[in-house]
């Protein structure tokens, strides 16, 4: 078996790092490296940087970054004994155990026992429902709704009886810890002991992990008859959060990825119904309202989401909650009313695909439809464009992109017939300023550290060191860290320069890891998928510069300790007329 450290090693040099984020980030070549829009924070333009080069990630925006499983870790919410595993299973290398930190290892742990309790789970609903007697009222539901048998398969449908100790007792027969159910969701301890089902009566919608699509993060489950509350979720868990998870997307996300659109529907049966129809790009919320970490899903994934609302008052508030969180994670954005009171599911089985497909393709973008929804329900007199007004300018308010706000109230003012100053004018009166300066920076700007300033100096001997690793014994003699303000890059440059004195080969995307400070490693992260400030022409002059400096700067301060001694002075004074010369040979022995 492959050690930790060794595997550790083995993946990074096997992981093409721009293969693995583009499966999660829509990424495009930008010279050396490859941008998108962050899905960590919301982003317009892209400051998303990947480096195949260096094998690293970095964002300019939010200053997250790291190895691939930095990236893994952080947006799959795993633990890096996770991370590790998940990549050695996806590169095929295997590893030996007990490779973690005691925290890490105890973490890991309980979320791997919380999966297999999940799967526990969802083996004790898929039994349940195919049980000839229990089963039998679920197996008519999912009949009457056309849901096929090959659909119950593949996303794993259950049953939870209506029985208050069903799967405690399955668990207590696998000796499963009830503890850890608990943490699961799947059970709820008893206020006088003991403990009972969380649910009970309900047809059972596995829900799965992104990363590892066959694992089961969570439950949905839907009563068969009227009784509240209609649909119930696991609650949080250390790997479930509702917020977070969009059902279906395990595997929805390669039929995005090809048409380019997610089209997001309301709950667990429309999806299903959609998906058995043949509409592969599906995904679904969990009762909940979408949120930005739902949106930064889809837009790794696709450029556009159609919203596929209810025609109720209800569904067009969705939309209303929804438009400033597509816009602001900037995902464009498509509303979907279907007609004569249907949702989804009973659409596409009386109409049909292809019909639905229609809809989809002339689906106004979300901000034309809830306007339009507003002005004509209230007729299109004065009170109506002033109820519309009430409504809608609250949510351009919230819009973080000035330009965004001025093109939207251009498009209201001409659309309600009302002057756009006084739109601006009530924005205003919200307590929000419509415009701003530099509401962008152009990515150059960003990846590239600014070439003035009090910080040059720094900014300039670490680039030279980190794209030019070969100059570090010149740096190095000439005392060059005498140059160095910033705390943060003197901790970087003098890693850099202990490993290389200790003839240990140094590669400077390595060097993060030796880092307890996250300044330091955004620091050396931004100079590593930035360019280098100089050509192979240029490195030669620029180090002799440093060279210089770092004569002079130690020179200037020995004349202030040695003043009142004219005998040093003396000396120093002949040292500084002859300057920092070398001969052609120490030259030619360095290397230039």
């Amino acid at each position: 078996m492959t050690s930790y450290e060794s595997a550790r090693e083995e993946i990074k040099r096997t992981a093409d790092i721009v293969e693995l984020i583009g499966q999660y980030v829509q990424l495009r070549k930008a010279g050396r490296n490859h941008v998108g829009l962050c899905p960590f924070h919301a982003e317009k333009e892209p400051s998303f940087t990947v480096s195949p080069e260096r094998h690293t990630f970095h964002c300019f925006g939010c200053k997250k970054g790291g190895d691939v499983f930095s990236f893994w870790m952080e947006y799959h919410g795993a633990t890096f004994p996770e991370a590790l595993r998940d990549l050695a299973e996806r590169y095929n290398i295997t590893i030996s155990e007990g490779f973690s930190r005691t925290e890490e290892k105890e973490k890991s742990r309980k979320r791997e026992e919380i999966y297999r309790i999940n799967e526990a789970a969802a083996v004790y609903f898929q039994k349940s429902l195919k049980d000839p007697v229990k089963g039998k009222a679920a197996r008519d539901y999912f009949r009457k709704r056309s849901i096929s048998e090959e659909i119950i398969s593949e996303f794993r449908l259950g049953y939870a009886p209506d029985e208050w100790g069903g799967l405690v007792n399955t668990l207590r027969g696998r000796n499963r810890e009830l503890s850890g159910a608990v943490e699961a969701g799947v059970i709820i301890p008893g206020k006088k002991g003991g403990h009972y089902d969380r649910f009970r009566g309900r047809v059972i919608f596995p829900i799965f992990d992104l990363r590892r699509g066959e694992k089961v993060v969570g439950f949905g489950g839907r009563v068969l008859d009227e009784s509240l509350p209609k649909y119930l979720n696991t609650p949080e868990t250390p790997i479930f959060h509702k917020g977070k998870s969009l059902y279906g997307l395990h595997s929805s996300h390669s039929a995005m990825r090809e048409t380019g659109r997610a089209v997001v529907v309301e709950g667990y049966m429309d999806f299903l119904a959609l998906r058995g129809h043949g509409l592969g790009e599906v995904v679904a919320t969990l009762g909940t309202a979408l949120t930005s970490d739902h949106i930064r899903k889809i837009k790794g994934i696709a450029g556009e989401a159609v919203m596929v609302f209810d025609p109720d008052e209800a569904g067009v508030s969705a939309v209303l909650k929804s438009l400033p969180v597509f816009l602001n994670e900037g995902l464009s954005a498509r509303a979907v009313e279907l007609p004569g009171g249907h949702d989804p599911d009973s659409f596409v089985n009386t109409e049909g695909l292809d019909r639905f497909r229609e809809l989809l393709e002339r689906a106004p973008f979300m901000f034309d439809y809830y306007l339009e929804k507003r002005l004509a329900r209230g007729k299109g007199d004065v009170e109506g464009k002033v109820q519309a007004l009430k409504e809608i300018l609250p949510v351009l308010s919230a819009l973080r992109s000035a330009a965004q706000r001025s093109l939207y109230i251009r498009r209201m003012a001409e659309r309600i017939g009302v002057r756009e100053e006084a739109l601006l004018s009530e924005l205003r009166a919200l307590g929000k300023k419509p415009f701003q300066k530099g509401t962008g920076r152009d990515l150059k700007e960003r990846s590239l550290p600014q070439a003035a300033g009090k910080n040059y100096g720094d900014l300039q001997l670490l680039n030279l060191l980190v794209h030019h690793p070969d100059v570090a014994s010149r740096l190095i003699e000439c005392g060059s860290t005498i140059l160095i303000s910033d705390p943060t890059v003197t901790q970087i440059v003098e890693t850099f320069f202990q490993k290389y004195r200790e003839n240990i080969s140094v590669s400077p995307e390595n060097l993060e890891n030796d880092f307890e400070s996250e300044a330091a490693r955004i620091k050396l992260r931004e100079v590593l998928v930035g360019r280098s400030f100089y050509s192979a022409g240029e490195v030669e002059q620029a180090v002799r510069e440093i060279e210089r400096k770092a004569y002079q700067r130690r020179l200037s301060e020995s004349l202030k300790m040695a003043k009142g001694d004219i005998e040093s002075l003396n000396k120093l004074l002949k040292l500084k007329a002859q300057g920092p010369v070398r001969s052609e040979r120490e030259t030619q022995g360095r290397g230039r």
